[in-house]
């Protein structure tokens, strides 16, 4: 008779613990979602504006009220970015901006790269990487981050496609590629733009970063010729 009521005592504490689980998960549902993510952008060295295009979402049942913090990771010299977001197109000198989400509506969230070398043709090759905090203001728990990349093609070959994953994510002390035959190197950003890694391709695609302090970091994916070609996000913990 102990034994089961041991049994039922712990069928209930676990019973309980799963409710509180998803009462939590539920409670931390984002009210709005951010398409596609991360964002890539490929144009022609001789392109002034080349927009890496992004849609925001209130999938709630209230307005929604949220601003937007761009943090410009990497850019060449020749390289300028501006943000539209659902209200309108801000001037690059713009970093931060709020706006408010009607129920069940979306607008753009996009970022725009700059080019002041595309003319005369075939105009001065540049990249970039763009990162965008997204904060509810009416509930600061509620944070999303978008990646946003720019590359111009070199040459006649195209770059190679944005596929590469990358596992696990959060990281402790090693990750994992996936779909990385292109990769010929990285480089692992801090938020605010600063270089605190540089890996070349390994054969079997796992690098170390357990030195580095807990944090947000944007790795980017160069291919064997050096070349921008993907950026994501990368969890530190």
């Amino acid at each position: 008779m102990r034994d089961i009521s041991v049994m039922k005592k712990l069928t209930a504490t676990l019973l309980l613990a799963t409710g509180l689980i998803s009462m939590a998960n539920a409670q931390f549902q984002s009210a709005y979602h951010v398409y596609p993510n991360p964002s890539d952008t490929i144009t022609t060295s001789d392109t002034y504006d080349s927009p890496a295009h992004g849609e925001i979402e209130n999938v709630s049942a209230a307005p929604v009220s949220i601003k937007w913090e761009r943090n410009e990771v990497y850019l060449t010299p020749n390289v300028t970015t501006a943000v539209c977001d659902p209200v309108t197109c801000w001037f690059p000198g713009v970093s931060s901006k709020n706006f408010t989400l009607q129920p069940d509506s979306a607008g753009q969230l996009t970022v725009h790269f700059y080019n002041s070398g595309f003319d005369p043709a075939p105009g001065e090759a540049g990249s970039g990487i763009v990162h965008l905090k997204l904060t509810n203001l009416n509930n600061p728990a509620d944070t999303l981050t978008a990646v946003y990349t720019y590359s111009t093609l070199t040459g006649t070959n195209d770059l190679p496609a944005p596929v590469v994953k990358l596992f696990p994510n959060p990281v402790t002390d090693y990750f994992t590629l996936e779909n990385a035959e292109e990769v010929g190197s990285m480089r692992l950003f801090t938020i605010d733009g600063r270089m605190v890694a540089r890996f070349e391709a390994s054969s079997d695609n796992t690098y170390a970063i357990g030195h580095l302090p807990i944090g947000n970091y944007v790795l980017s994916f160069e291919d064997k010729d050096g070349n921008l070609f993907q950026a994501v996000e990368l969890h530190k913990r």
